[in-house]
């Protein structure tokens, strides 16, 4: 510094200086505890990793287990018989994933708000309404001899690990909800209980019947169907006419929404699963043999819903996908046999009006007044002092199901005539629930006996005997045999429901039987010209005559895509492993280009468009249909959809029920406006959804709207116009939202495809562009060779934050790369040394 002659600088006197000294001091210990702290947390994170080097003496074992960690985290189990390879799988999804396990348990069972508070009670009560405990409880029983012991040995492997920690000998994990010391020991009945927490995620309709009925009590039954599934559906042409405004604008239905967003918080961090499997043809790939490749498109969460495992124990050798808490492989292989279930789309749930008597207990059967049955449950859940307070939950049933009168937020008081016909008003009705979960069967057995499988050819005899999740399963084995089975109890109905309340005292819609597997959907490779089969997401064929059969939505656009990918692939070569996996690389949305052509040309009916509209109008010519992140193109198509969904179904539907309808769970919005617009463009005709002047002036405004919206969203930089940087995917907490993993996954990775692509990567039209459900796991199998095994896993194997295998395979994913799973050992102990061996306790 210079000082001017003249100027006098002013020192601090010892006053100022003691107080300078002091705040500097505090700042130094402040620095200090945190230190401290973060030194702490990261010790206690640490003192949780899974021991993965040198032994472990345990009192339960017989005979030793070896497991062996690869570079990727996989553990490989190795024993001499299959109850100690059982028990080695159980202790290492305890190492690696025990919070994840103890909250899909707790979510399974309703005890959520135990630890999260009265915010997760909805949750709950709908776990305990769907009666997930109590059906688990009652299978468990029922087991056959062979799959109890094998959850048997897989529980106490489990229980191993919590027994461990209950000594001391190693840290209960970070996240773990409510301590170790509020931690049950593991039962069979739990690992089946995740299984019918996955079936109602996969396919529970409650919300969505409710909010399909209510569309059709607002715009009569011809107008409201063309927005239902599958048969259900009829052409947006039919409607002649739409209910004005002022029809609906005192309608009762209004707030009965309440409800909405019970499943998707019973299901968060699994999401309402979807996906796609197909097997090609050995004459068509360069091994020789079946090529099987499949994707789970899953909620982004950490850790991952999926845990890969490789088991080679007694006559067991078997490799593949689980979720931590079964030792269900949804997907694998052992060295003869390939096998991957994914989601079928099938409801699995039907909602009776019952008629009761309410001052008397009782219900109409269709016969007889009988009485309905009624239990208390206690629901415990912790106030904000940390305090665990208790509520009591009535269940009321009937032989259909429970009433879901006891679900938070749902009023029947103004639905139903209470009359019967001779004006008896002590009437009332109410809405029963009756879902496959809650049946006997056994969602275990069959998948059990697929990892023994060395041949297709009786396949038909393993599955029958499936019952839940419902799932269409793709298979291969080494001989060249493969193909696709539907498998899963569904229920066999005289008459379809439709997919909204039906009678009670109907007989006709009862549940007598289970749909036989001969009727289910299924391929054969060989069956049909083409050298493939495809489970992803095409209507199902009708088998067997006239189809009774209910599904959800399956647009068809993937399938279009992948059928058109391999006979342009296939024609130029025989296919490798590497290039059956690359089709997950695809981003090209399929019927995207159609909808543009039909929405511009609706748009310029009226004469040239707005400037700002025009913009929007060149991008979308341009535009080839890819969804890449950089494409400026796709992010102004999602905008026009978006605004095409409000400018055409928010006046017809009402703003709430509108609302409701983007939330509904398993509905397509998009599917829906896309259908619309192209039916449109192809009739020209007035009146009703299929009015041209009334689309083609919301397909003007739309297109304005989405030059508002880019320039509001994305900036007036025409370079920041790009897809990934609005369709982004953050991976969220599976766990309790106060202990959130998400802090150290905070960033937002921009990812290309969509709901439509093979790259799949949907967010959900009208409320955020935000990834909702990805193909988060992704596995190809040759089935020339045992060991070409092809995955893609994101974000981790490991629950644990700073681990090195917490989030090491999002870069793969994100690049839709697939990673070897090396099943040879020589491979593994080439690339790690990691070596952990389970003894028997002396």
């Amino acid at each position: 510094m210079v000082v001017s002659e003249g100027e006098q600088i002013d020192a601090p006197g010892l006053p100022q200086l003691g107080v300078r000294l002091l705040l500097g001091a505090l700042l130094l210990i402040a620095l200090l505890l945190v230190a401290q702290r973060w030194g702490d947390r990261d010790r206690q994170e640490r003192g949780s990793f899974a021991l993965v080097s040198g032994t472990i003496r345990v009192s339960e074992l017989k005979a030793p287990v070896e497991i062996l960690r690869d570079a990727q985290g996989i553990p490989h189990v190795i024993s001499r018989s299959e109850t100690e390879g059982w028990f080695g799988l159980g202790f290492a999804h305890a190492q690696d994933r025990l919070a994840q396990m103890d909250w899909l348990r707790r979510r399974a069972t309703g005890r959520t708000a135990e630890i999260e508070g009265p915010g997760s009670l909805p949750s709950d009560r709908l776990a305990r309404v769907l009666e997930i405990n109590r059906a688990s409880e009652t299978a468990a029983e029922a087991l056959p001899s062979e799959s109890r012991r094998v959850l048997e040995a897989y529980a106490a492997g489990v229980n191993a690990r919590i027994g461990r920690i209950r000594q001391g000998r190693v840290n209960p994990p970070l996240h773990l909800g409510g301590g170790i010391e509020e931690m049950d020991a593991w039962r069979p009945a739990d690992s089946l209980a995740i299984g019918k927490l996955l079936s109602w995620c996969m396919g529970g309709t409650l919300e969505t019947t409710l909010f399909l009925d209510d569309l059709i009590q607002r715009l009569g039954s011809v107008a409201a169907r063309p927005f239902f599934p599958g048969r259900s559906s009829i052409d947006f042409g039919v409607a002649a006419q739409l209910p004005g405004p002022s029809e609906h604008a005192n309608s009762p239905l209004v707030g009965r929404g309440e409800l909405m967003g019970s499943t998707r918080a019973l299901c968060r961090g699994i999401g309402l699963p979807t996906g796609g499997a197909w097997v090609i043809d050995g004459s068509k790939t360069e091994g020789g043999a079946p090529i099987l490749v499949a994707d789970w498109h899953v909620a982004p969460s950490v850790p991952s819903l999926f845990y890969e495992i490789h088991l080679k124990a007694g006559g067991l050798n078997v490799a593949g996908a689980t979720i931590p808490g079964s030792p269900i492989l949804w997907a694998g292989r052992n060295p003869k046999f390939a096998w991957a279930g994914v989601p079928a789309s099938a409801p699995i749930s039907d909602l009776f009006i019952e008629t009761l008597k309410e001052d008397r207990g009782l219900y109409q059967n269709g016969t007889l007044w009988v009485a309905i049955e009624e239990r208390v449950e206690t629901l415990r859940w912790r106030d904000d002092r940390g305090s665990m307070q208790e509520t009591a939950l009535r269940i009321r049933s009937t032989r259909h199901g429970p009433l879901i009168e006891s679900l938070e937020g749902f009023d029947e008081s103004a639905d139903f005539d209470t009359s019967d016909d001779r004006g008896d008003r002590s009437l009332r009705a109410s809405r029963a629930l009756a879902w496959t979960g809650a049946r006997e069967g056994d969602g275990l057995s069959a998948m059990l006996a697929l990892l023994r499988q060395e041949s297709a050819e009786n396949i038909d005899s393993v599955l029958a005997s499936h019952h839940e999740p419902v799932l269409a399963i793709a298979y291969a084995d080494r001989e060249g045999r493969g193909g696709i089975q539907v498998a899963g109890w569904l229920p066999k109905r005289p008459l379809p429901t439709g997919l909204v309340p039906v009678q009670g005292r109907l007989r006709s819609f009862d549940w007598r039987e289970g749909v036989s597997l001969g009727v289910l959907p299924a391929e054969r490779l060989g069956e049909e010209r083409t050298p493939w089969v495809l489970a992803v997401d095409q209507p199902w064929p009708i088998r067997g005559g006239l189809d009774q059969l209910e599904w959800l939505w399956r647009p068809g656009d993937r399938a279009v895509r992948l059928k058109s990918e391999l006979e342009r692939r296939i024609a130029e070569g025989p296919l490798s492993l590497r290039a059956a996996a690359d089709f997950f690389r695809d981003d090209l949305a399929q019927r995207a280009p159609r909808t543009v052509a039909a929405i511009l040309g609706l748009a310029r009916r009226s004469g040239r468009l707005p400037l700002e509209a025009s913009e929007i109008a060149g991008l979308l010519e341009r535009w080839d249909g890819r969804t890449t992140s950089q494409s400026a193109g796709a992010v102004a198509y999602h905008l026009v959809i978006e605004h095409l969904l409000d400018n055409l179904l928010r006046e017809p539907f009402g703003s709430e029920l509108f609302e409701r309808y983007l939330r509904t769970p398993h509905v397509r919005p998009q599917f829906a406006i896309e259908r619309l617009v192209l039916r449109v463009a192809k009739i020209r005709r007035t009146g009703g959804w299929t009015d041209e002047d009334r689309v083609g002036d919301a397909a003007r405004t739309s297109l304005r709207e989405a030059w508002v919206s880019l320039n509001y969203r994305l900036g007036p930089t025409r370079e920041r116009w790009s897809w990934g940087r609005l369709h982004r995917l953050q991976f969220a907490s599976f766990g309790p939202s106060r202990l959130s993993h998400s802090q150290h996954l905070t960033r937002r990775l921009r990812v290309h495809g969509s709901g439509q692509t093979l790259a799949f990567a949907r967010h959900r039209p009208g409320l955020s562009f935000e990834v909702e459900r990805a193909g988060l796991y992704r596995v190809a199998m040759d089935l020339s060779a045992s060991d070409r095994l092809l995955s893609s896993l994101a974000p981790g194997q490991t629950e644990h934050p700073g681990h090195p295998h917490f989030s090491d395979r999002i870069a793969h994913w994100a690049e839709s790369r697939l990673s070897l799973f090396a099943t040879n050992r020589l491979l593994i102990e080439e690339e790690s040394e990691d070596r952990l061996l389970l003894e028997p306790a002396p």
